[in-house]
């Protein structure tokens, strides 16, 4: 039973990861390197509009308490989709319409 139960996992992972091809979109932010590639990126989850920014250099703290730079990711928060183009898209509570 363990080794069917392993053998469906192992099929259902591929199918899933293809299923959300294309979701994660990354743009490079200005100021990386020229856009060409190293220093920043931008990074939306196309599907569920969570927002991070990923950086080369960005302050770690390692396990001892001792400070580097290393490669990282900043969770920046969720987007809420609007309905069409232009559409302005406040907090809770804001009123919708265009400005």
């Amino acid at each position: 039973m363990r080794t069917l139960c392993m053998l469906l996992g192992l099929f259902a992972l591929p199918m899933a990861t293809l299923a959300d091809e294309g979701r994660y979109q990354a743009l490079p932010l200005a100021g990386a390197a020229g856009g060409q590639g190293g220093g920043r990126a931008f990074i939306l989850d196309t599907r569920e509009g969570h927002v991070w920014i990923w950086s080369e250099n960005e302050p770690v703290v390692a396990p001892d308490g001792s400070r580097r730079y290393g490669a990282g990711f900043i969770y920046q928060g969720r987007l809420r989709p609007g309905t069409r183009a232009g559409e302005w898209v406040g907090g809770p509570g804001a009123a919708g319409g265009e400005r």
